[in-house]
C-alpha cells in the first residue's frame, strides 16, 4: 500500500508539470504491485490520458488509504530521497555516455557500409602490390645468398699465402656479403610489410562482412522509434542503479540491448523492452533498502560511481574520434566526398599495379 500511494504521488506531480514519460514510468511499477478495483481504476483513466479524472481519483485514493500506511522512520525516508536523486542523476549520466558511444558506433557502422566495398577493394589491391614487391626482394635477396655462398666456398679453397687472387676473391665476398645483409635486411621489412597487410585485408574484411550481415537498414521513423525504445529498455535495466543483487543479470541485458541497437535490431529491442515491462524489471537500491547504514554506504558508492562516469564522459568528449564526428555537419555529404577520394586512390593504385604488370622480367632482378 505504501508504495503504490508514493507512485501515485509521483503520477499527481507529474500530471501538473506534464511530464508524460514519469507517469509511463510510473505506471509500469504500479502494474507489477498487488493493487486493488480502485488502483486499477485510476491506471486505466491514466492508460487512456484522461488525466483530468485520474488525478481527482488519485487524491481520494491518497486520502483514503494514507492514514493506513505503516510510520517510516524519517532519516531513513531523507537517505532514501537523497539515493533516489542520486540514483536518478546517475541515470542521467548513464544514458549521455551510452549515447555518446552509440553515436561514435553508429558513425563507424555507417563508415563502413558506405565505404567499405571500395576500402576492401584498396586493401586489396595494396596487398597485391606488396606481395609483388616481397617476390622481388626475395628473388634479389636469394640470388645474392646465393652468389655470397659460391664466393665463400671458393674462398675456403684458396690459400691465402700461395693464391694471387685470395685478396681480390676476399674484397669481392665482403662486398657480396654486406649486400646480401642489406637486401635480407629489406626482405625481411618487405615481409612484414606484407603479412601486415594482408591481416588488415582479411580483419578487414570479416568485420565488414559481419556488418553486413548482422546490420539491418532503416527508415527515418525506424531509426527514431529504435532510439525512443532503446532509452525506455535501458531505463529499467541500467546495471548502473539496480540493487547490487540484479546486477549481474541486469549488465547481462543491457549488453543483450546494446548489441541490438549497434545492429540496427527493432524487433530485438521491442523484445527486450516488453520482457522488461512484463516481468524482467529491476527495482532500485532506494526501493529496496531500508537500512540507515546501508543507505548511507549505498549513497557513498554512488556519489563514487557518478564522479567515474563523468570522468569517462569527459573523456569520450575530448577524445580525437569523438571531436571528428561532431565536426562533421552531414554525414552522407561527408561519406560521398570520402569515397569519391578513396575512389580516386583506388585508380592510382590500379594504375601503379598495371605499369608493375607490364615492366620487364628484368624489373624484379634490379637491385632496391
Amino acid at each position: 500500500m505504501k508504495e503504490i500511494i508514493k507512485r501515485l504521488e509521483i503520477i499527481k506531480t507529474s500530471i501538473t508539470i506534464e511530464d508524460e514519460e514519469i507517469i509511463e514510468l510510473q505506471i509500469m511499477k504500479l502494474n507489477k504491485l498487488d493493487t486493488n478495483s480502485e488502483a486499477d481504476e485510476i491506471i486505466t483513466r491514466l492508460n487512456d490520458s484522461d488525466y483530468s479524472s485520474a488525478i481527482v481519483l488519485i487524491e481520494n485514493y491518497i486520502q483514503k488509504y494514507n492514514g493506513l500506511v505503516v510510520y517510516e522512520d524519517k532519516e531513513i525516508q531523507g537517505l532514501k530521497l537523497e539515493l533516489k536523486v542520486l540514483e536518478s542523476k546517475l541515470q542521467s549520466l548513464s544514458e549521455n555516455k551510452d549515447e555518446l558511444l552509440n553515436t561514435i558506433n553508429e558513425f563507424n557502422i555507417e563508415y563502413n557500409l558506405k565505404l567499405g566495398d571500395i576500402i576492401r577493394d584498396i586493401l586489396d589491391i595494396q596487398n597485391e602490390i606488396l606481395y609483388k614487391e616481397y617476390i622481388a626482394k626475395n628473388k634479389h635477396y636469394q640470388a645474392l645468398k646465393e652468389k655470397t655462398q659460391e664466393l665463400k666456398k671458393k674462398l675456403n679453397d684458396l690459400d691465402p699465402l700461395e693464391d694471387d687472387e685470395y685478396d681480390e676473391v676476399y674484397e669481392e665476398f665482403k662486398e657480396s656479403k654486406k649486400k646480401y645483409q642489406d637486401a635480407k635486411d629489406e626482405f625481411d621489412k618487405q615481409e612484414k610489410d606484407y603479412n601486415d597487410s594482408k591481416s588488415e585485408y582479411e580483419e578487414f574484411n570479416k568485420e565488414y562482412e559481419d556488418i553486413k550481415e548482422n546490420t539491418k537498414e532503416l527508415n527515418k521513423d525506424d531509426k527514431k522509434e529504435l532510439k525512443k525504445l532503446y532509452k525506455m529498455a535501458a531505463k529499467l535495466c541500467h546495471p548502473d542503479i539496480v540493487d547490487d543483487e540484479f546486477k549481474e543479470k541486469a549488465h547481462n541485458i543491457m549488453q543483450e540491448l546494446n548489441d541490438a541497437y549497434s545492429k540496427k535490431d527493432l524487433n530485438k529491442i521491442k523484445e527486450i523492452l516488453y520482457s522488461l515491462e512484463n516481468g524482467d524489471g529491476f527495482e532500485v537500491s532506494s526501493e529496496v533498502i531500508n537500512n540507515s547504514e546501508l543507505l548511507k554506504a549505498k549513497i557513498e558508492e554512488l556519489k563514487e560511481h557518478i564522479e567515474s562516469v563523468t570522468t569517462e564522459i569527459d573523456n569520450i568528449k575530448n577524445s580525437d574520434s569523438y571531436k571528428s564526428i561532431i565536426d562533421i555537419d552531414d554525414w552522407e555529404d561527408y561519406f560521398k566526398s570520402l569515397k569519391s577520394n578513396l575512389q580516386n586512390q583506388y585508380e592510382n593504385l590500379k594504375r601503379e599495379k598495371d605499369s608493375i604488370q607490364k615492366e620487364d622480367s628484368n624489373y624484379w632482378d634490379k637491385e632496391f
